[in-house]
């Protein structure tokens, strides 16, 4: 067992009005976001199955095809892999993501050591 204090941890940092503290397990990555509002979820994609929860807050979420759809704390999103997704954020929000297989990327943004 390993134990990781949030308020301890290097924060992934890179995108205006985010942070999100990161840890690893084999083949699983999870992340806890601070989000202000008016932060902008780019457009992407990433071959990661993708569970989020939304702690506080909410997120209008845009999807291909010009579909959108409003997430409010206590719901749940499934991302299918390689399915692109963004949005912006409604208001502070905390949200946590569960990705499979783990993010190398992350990994590698955060000298992230097994």
């Amino acid at each position: 067992m390993k134990l990781y204090k949030c308020d301890e941890m290097k924060k992934k940092d890179d995108r205006p009005g985010m942070k999100a503290a990161i840890v690893h397990g084999d083949g699983l990555t999870l992340t806890r976001w601070e989000m202000k509002k008016g932060a902008d979820l780019a457009d992407h994609s990433h071959p990661h199955a993708q569970i989020t929860l939304l702690v506080s807050g909410g997120i209008r979420f845009r999807l291909t095809g010009g579909e959108s759809f409003t997430a409010t704390a206590g719901d749940y999103l499934i991302f299918e892999p390689n399915e692109r997704h963004g949005g912006e954020v409604l208001e502070d929000t905390i949200a946590i993501d569960a990705f499979s297989p783990a993010r190398e990327d992350f990994k590698a943004q955060l000298g992230w050591e097994d």
